[in-house]
């Protein structure tokens, strides 16, 4: 009964989401809140338990953002984070800032670039499979809770008022909720390491909830660490990818 209500409770999801998309415009915020922070874990044989670092990462959309013609995503975000490593799991946790901008072209009176920026906190906690090569992180959950604001924000109330567009306007929070699994192993001199996520963002006051999913690869050497990152908010934001990096600035 319970597995028929929640297959219920998705389609008529899905069935009012797209009606925002069939009327006018729709949209939401310039961060989806997809694995803002990718947490370095350094592999549990290294010895390494605590391990503090900054990174940040540049993020582009590949198409049309929410499915509007023309319309390009872009942000650069930077965080400072702490991963503690013991033999069976491991557990991250972080803040993070970013400044952005959203190109909107299908709502007349405002076509043109809009900035916005935001921050907010991201954990997550993993158990850990360790070898003495590779570790396994077989399942955990990460949370991460965004404020935005700026003229992207603004547009999106003023527009809503004069019903330009619908969905998601007045928000000014959201948060996303994933499960996430991956693995990193030694390559050469240093480590390769792979990290999905599957998740739920939900919005402050506001019905709508966007199914996400990540992808990330990683490889560090020494105190360095680079990644690329592709991530997809389905029937939110849309595809987007990232460059980024991550060093560490302390260990023990």
């Amino acid at each position: 009964m319970k597995s028929v209500n929640r297959i219920t409770e998705i389609i008529s999801l899905l069935v009012l989401i797209f009606s925002f998309h069939g009327c006018t415009p729709y949209y939401a915020f310039g961060n989806g809140g997809i694995d803002p922070i990718t947490f370095n874990k350094p592999l549990y044989a290294d010895s390494v338990k605590v391990t503090t670092y900054i990174g940040g990462k540049f993020t582009q959309s590949v198409d049309s953002a929410y499915f509007h013609n023309g319309e390009t995503n872009s942000f650069g975000q930077f965080y400072l984070a702490q991963t503690n490593t013991e033999e069976y799991y491991n557990y991250s946790y972080g803040a993070f800032g970013y400044l952005g901008s959203y190109h909107v072209a299908e709502v007349a009176n405002y076509n043109g670039n809009k900035s916005y920026y935001g921050g907010g906190l991201s954990g997550e906690f993993s158990f850990n499979l360790p070898f003495k090569t590779i570790d396994v992180r077989l399942i955990g959950v990460k949370g991460t809770l965004i404020y935005e604001d700026g003229d992207f924000t603004r547009f999106r109330s003023l527009a809503s008022e004069q019903n330009l567009i619908n969905g998601v306007t007045h928000s000014r929070f959201e948060y996303n909720i994933s499960l996430v699994n991956g693995f990193d192993f030694k390559a050469d001199k240093g480590k390769l390491g792979l990290d999905l996520s599957e998740g739920i963002t939900y919005f402050d006051h506001d019905t709508p909830e966007f199914f996400t999913s990540s992808m990330n690869i990683h490889y560090t050497l020494k105190q360095y660490t680079v990644f690329l990152q592709f991530t997809n908010s389905f029937l939110g934001i849309g595809e987007e990818f990232a460059l980024g990096f991550n060093y560490r600035i302390k260990y023990k």
